[in-house]
């Protein structure tokens, strides 16, 4: 083969390759980009403005002789076109593999709605400015087409410049923001779906292309099911597949997708609906997101959207041009509006996201710019012109709508903020987000049984999250390079046993088992970080999953003859300081899995649970976290109230109090009535639920100082599995005396007797502690 064929190296008299050009461009748009980004990350701005912006600023750069012979040489289009392919490919694929599946289940009214307003409205705003397009631009034929790529074009949403936005928004995982992702991808989908098809029914051939196209997907995607659950059986001991095992799948997709890309149709949707049908759970999917993520969101979207920009050019327009171009934006923008406000008015979604929800949909990206310059045969009326006005449309309406978007989040800041932080006023019938920490296998499997037990009924919206805990050492022992060292930092080669280790693999070994068991999906974090700093990053963690309680394991561990380790004194400090600092609730599991409580999805047996409340907003914090016991089959829950002998406990006066709703009131009046008076009245709420029918049991103790309810907790200590108490700050008469040889305070009084070695106890403990608001802080303490 001839050199200058196989290193690329310019022909004739060119300086470069097209090929060596585009590379040059694309590292000139990251470096721009992030320059850019700089400046605007702090105004609120998402990457994709900035890179669009990396774009513009080298597209107008060509207005020099030399910078355009250079970027803009006579073949350099085939090689975007292909590497365009490529990128769109890869990006396309991974939003169909990290898309929540759940969420658009749930939501699926939602998201079809709002989609068929935006396009409805779109529709309708477009039909008179046709008209008046039509003989401003002097078009005389292919009107149909004009319309459509019109419509499809300007009324699109770029589902990957939303998904960008929406994750440096750290809003990925709110409600408002899967939805906007949702809404973008069916949006998009809906236009290329109608584009293809209005294309296919005038050129009168593609028809059956696209039919047995759809079923060879349909072929892809049952070979990845099978390859999915066969290439791990093939190394199981290793934590993640080859990188040649995982580059069959690619080369699978990228078949499939220049195949039909070749017949003139986009590839797009086929490539989503492999990766969205692809396996979510084992060695694979771990694999391909681990893989995949970090390129693609770092490099492959950056280039992607900067070519958006780099195709911006108004040298073919004139002044009469502006004007319509001007009217095209706000048209554009004006339709999203309008869609969106009415699909939202109907369903009764939050006046407060309506904006930002039209706002963050009415970007536009580079789909428009495929189905715009795809199938030229069919659009007599496309002149340079009518491409630079269609570009420049895309371009200004994303740059407008991005800038809008982080405009309306920095001013209603409070208002998409996290707001569940806690779980005593946090319906059940609301998704539950949970992150549990651990640093090995042991504690992961303790607090598996945990999500098992919390899921319950599997109709209930239960979202856990598994964050790997690994302590990075000061300084490595290794001399290794970084490239020699594996995922989680250890020595590929040799290892090193104080870091790392082989937790990671026994963890996802766990996991597997538990989803294939359960069906529950656990999504999977890993946080490497010193220890000093470990609290920080669990809290921002915390943060931007935005869940509702985050558990932590115990520093002590049970041995198998019984007896309790202390893991070392670094961790019990870390959960001092999540405590002190967690911007949600916080529960520490004390995990007993020789004689407490056992892994349910392993199990049939029934795990007997006992919530112990004293009152406070702790153990009204504990008790919300029952409601989700309660429809767990496995799990017999018993509350046990203990009352102080200087209360006066009333008889059951339901009937005559609330008799048309049958309710039961448990009257307490004690010293402190406000405090009590919230006790009573969540407790009356939670016995009139579930004690009343049958589904949880009651005990009342009455006891009149420390000693007595050391004595019962004795004698119930054999009796269950688990207990489950809030941590409960402040003296009691229940518990004075208590804390004489107390050993854990950030336990609580309670919490510390039933976790200590000392004590004839054998079943796990859970202490929670309610995350403080400034409502709870003024009434409780």
């Amino acid at each position: 083969m001839d050199p200058k064929t196989l290193f690329c190296l310019p022909e004739g008299d060119a300086l470069f390759n097209p090929l060596n050009t585009m590379f040059i461009q694309m590292a000139c748009i990251l470096v721009f980009s992030q320059f850019f980004y700089l400046f605007l990350k702090p105004c609120g701005q998402a990457g994709p403005v900035a890179q669009i912006l990396a774009g513009i600023v080298l597209s107008l750069l060509t207005i020099i002789q030399k910078v355009h012979d250079f970027f803009l040489q006579k073949e350099s289009a085939s090689y975007y076109i292909f590497f365009s392919f490529l990128l769109r490919t890869c990006f396309m694929f991974l939003i169909g593999l990290e898309l929540d599946l759940d969420f658009i289940k749930r939501n699926l009214k939602n998201s079809i709605l709002i989609t068929f307003g935006t396009l409805l409205s779109c529709g309708i705003i477009w039909i008179p400015f046709l008209w008046f397009l039509v003989h401003f631009l002097h078009i005389k034929q292919d009107f149909l087409t004009f319309y459509l790529a019109f419509l499809v074009t300007l009324s699109n949403t770029a589902s990957p410049v939303v998904i960008r936005s929406i994750i440096d928004w750290k809003l990925h995982t709110s409600e408002i923001g899967r939805l906007a992702i949702s809404c973008g991808l069916f949006i998009e989908i809906t236009n290329i779906f109608v584009y293809t098809f209005v294309i296919s029914y005038i050129s009168g051939t593609m028809s059956g292309d696209i039919f047995g196209y759809i079923f060879a997907t349909g072929v892809i995607i049952l070979i990845n099911r099978f390859l999915a659950a066969w290439l791990p059986k093939r190394n199981p001991k290793e934590k993640y597949l080859s990188k040649a095992e995982t580059l069959a799948f690619f080369i699978l997709i990228l078949i499939i997708a220049a195949t039909i890309e070749s017949s003139n149709i986009n590839s797009t949707v086929f490539v989503f609906f492999i990766g969205l049908l692809f396996p979510r759970e084992g060695k694979t999917y771990r694999t391909l997101i681990n893989r995949l993520s970090y390129p693609i969101h770092e490099f492959v979207l950056p280039v992607y959207f900067g070519y958006i920009g780099f195709r911006f050019s108004v040298s073919s327009l004139t002044r009469r041009h502006y004007l319509v171009l001007g009217m095209t934006v706000a048209l554009s923008i004006v339709g999203k509006l309008l869609g969106v406000l009415f699909a939202c008015s109907f369903l009764k979604i939050p006046k407060k996201y309506w904006l930002f929800l039209s706002t963050v949909l009415s970007v536009k990206g580079h789909m428009g710019l495929v189905l715009l310059d795809s199938n030229l045969a069919y659009k007599k009326w496309f002149t340079p012109v009518i491409h630079d006005m269609f570009v420049a449309s895309l371009v200004i309406t994303t740059l407008l709508s991005g800038v809008l978007s982080s405009l309306l989040l920095w001013t209603q800041e409070k208002g998409f903020s996290h707001q569940k932080t806690s779980l005593e006023f946090h319906d059940t019938k609301d998704e539950l987000r949970v992150l549990t920490c651990v640093y090995g296998v042991r504690q992961a499997r303790g607090l598996i049984s945990l999500v098992s037990a919390l899921h319950g009924a599997s109709s209930s919206l239960f979202t856990p999250y598994l964050m790997h805990l690994i302590p990075l050492p000061k300084k490595r022992k290794t001399e290794l390079l970084y490239h020699e060292l594996d995922e989680d930092g250890v020595n590929a080669i040799g290892g090193d046993d104080e870091f790392g280790t082989n937790e990671g693999l026994e963890i996802n070994d766990s996991i597997d088992s538990f989803t294939r068991d359960r069906k529950i999906m656990i999504r999977q974090v890993k946080l490497v970080a010193q220890m000093e700093n470990m609290h920080e990053e669990i809290c921002d963690g915390t943060e931007d999953l935005r869940v509702s309680i985050v558990f932590l394991p115990f520093h002590k561990h049970q041995r198998i003859d019984g007896k309790t380790t202390n893991d070392g004194e670094v961790f019990r400090d870390m959960n001092r300081k999540v405590l002190k600092q967690a911007p949600c609730s916080v529960g520490i599991f004390v995990d007993r899995n020789i004689t407490g409580f056992h892994q349910l999805h392993g199990f049939e047996s029934v795990q007997h649970v006992a919530a112990l409340f004293f009152g406070g907003p702790d153990d009204r914090e504990a008790l919300s976290l029952c409601h989700w016991l309660t429809s767990n089959s496995q799990i017999h829950l018993t509350i046990i109230q203990f009352v102080a002998d200087d209360s006066k406990v009333e008889k059951l006066v339901g009937d005559t109090v609330t008799k048309e709703n049958n309710d039961v009131l448990l009257e307490i009046v004690g010293e402190d009535h406000t405090k009590d008076e919230i006790d009573r009245i969540f407790l009356e709420e939670f016995y009139n639920r579930f004690v009343t029918t049958g589904q949880v049991g009651f005990i009342e103790k009455r006891v009149s100082n420390g000693t007595q309810t050391l004595t019962i907790l004795r004698e119930i200590g054999e009796m269950y599995s688990l207990f489950v108490v809030g941590k409960n700050r402040g003296d009691s008469p229940m518990t004075s005396g208590m804390n004489d040889w107390e050993e854990c305070p950030e336990l609580g009084t309670v919490g510390d007797f039933l976790a200590s070695s000392n004590m004839d106890v054998n079943a796990s403990v859970l202490v929670v502690q309610r995350h403080r608001h400034s409502f709870d802080s003024f009434v409780d303490e």
